[in-house]
């Protein structure tokens, strides 16, 4: 593989992407991705995660591009792609970000520059300097979502939503994840900080670009009106988390 690391050490850094037929996207994605990758660090992985099973050329595209082609396991959902990537990537640290082009490269280093600052660094549309192409409408439904679960779990960053995001590997493992949907982002957070109070989590200004081919596989409007659904199954999942800390 053109990844200078071995199977045995691990690379430093795993770019991770769930994907559900973004085969289009992803052949203009991956050369830019993999010479961001490259400028950071030699020791690095691209990690792909498709559909269960081929539902269009991806496994292909990835070949051609030499990256890492893995089938979700457990089902086709969003949450069973993150738990793939949490079980299948093999860097110290973890970038994740979206196959569809709306997480832009360009940013690697200025969240790569935070690793030894931070255990989570968002890349976020809301923090200073921050900016989303997203029409109006959406962008209040999403600043809505995300004051509220901020709020409600003293979470410390101001855009708890988005995916592009680079994590230190070793607070993901220990997690046992529940959801499905894209909430599953929440959960992260949300289980993270009560295993860790101190946990370290930062942003950096990006700007989240419309997607360059393709439908759009997040709902946000239906999210946004059931986040009260789903802002109630969190708390329950904040609160058999601590249960379970407590027994240990």
């Amino acid at each position: 593989m053109s990844e200078a690391v071995t199977a045995s050490t691990g690379p430093e850094l795993s770019i991770v992407i769930p994907c559900y037929k973004e085969a289009e996207n992803l052949a203009v994605m991956l050369p830019k991705i993999k010479d961001a990758a490259a400028a950071l660090t030699p020791s690095y992985e691209v990690l792909i995660v498709d559909t269960q099973e081929p539902m269009d050329n991806t496994s292909e595209v990835c070949a051609a591009n030499g990256v890492r082609h893995v089938f979700r396991r457990g089902g086709n959902s969003y949450g069973d792609a993150q738990r793939t990537i949490i079980a299948e990537a093999r860097g110290t640290y973890m970038l994740n970000m979206d196959a569809d082009g709306s997480h832009n490269p360009v940013y690697f280093a200025r969240m790569w520059a935070e690793r030894e600052h931070n255990d989570i660094t968002i890349g976020s549309r809301y923090a200073p300097g921050g900016h989303t192409e997203n029409p109006a409408v959406l962008i209040w439904m999403s600043y809505i979502v995300n004051l509220t679960f901020r709020v409600a779990f003293k979470i410390k960053a101001k855009d708890v939503t988005n995916s592009f995001r680079l994590y230190r590997r070793s607070v993901l493992t220990p997690l046992h994840l529940d959801s499905n949907d894209f909430d599953i982002l929440e959960e992260i957070l949300i289980k993270a900080v009560i295993r860790d109070p101190n946990l370290r989590i930062g942003e950096v200004p990006v700007t989240f670009e419309r997607r360059k081919a393709g439908e759009s596989k997040r709902k946000l409007a239906q999210f946004a009106f059931g986040y009260v659904k789903t802002l109630k199954r969190l708390r329950a999942f904040a609160a058999a988390e601590r249960e379970e800390l407590k027994k240990k």
